[in-house]
């Protein structure tokens, strides 16, 4: 366990896997372009940060046609899930922000005045 631990402490001190694992965490499923949105980031680098979340166990992926699909793994140990959890409960504006990036490009011709979704915490 102390391995797992610390590769996880790796994984969420950079900021880009860490928004990742938040926004994943409050919109359950994501695919990459969607996350290359939110995050503001090329999707190069968003495929690294994606492929690094996987290889340490957090994330688990499914293919539909040419998208891919990222998700928390359900896999993960029950203490990272409420670090994970933990986390997510405290980051209100960092995940509106990412969130209202989404509404701006899915939805640009309601964009103006368009409430953020109700988020339950």
């Amino acid at each position: 366990m102390e391995l797992e631990a610390v590769q996880f402490f790796k994984n969420l001190s950079d900021e880009t896997r860490f928004r990742i694992l938040v926004l994943l965490r409050e919109m359950g499923e994501l695919c990459v372009y969607h996350l290359c949105i939110a995050l503001e980031q090329p999707q190069t680098k968003i495929s690294r940060h994606l492929a690094m979340l996987k290889k340490g166990g957090l994330l688990q992926n499914r293919k539909e046609g040419k998208w891919v699909f990222y998700r928390l793994s359900s896999q993960a140990s029950p203490w990272v899930m409420q670090i994970i959890e933990s986390v997510w409960s405290n980051q209100y504006q960092l995940i509106d922000s990412m969130i209202n990036k989404l509404i701006l490009v899915e939805f640009p011709a309601r964009s103006i005045n368009l409430p953020l979704p109700n988020i339950t915490r």
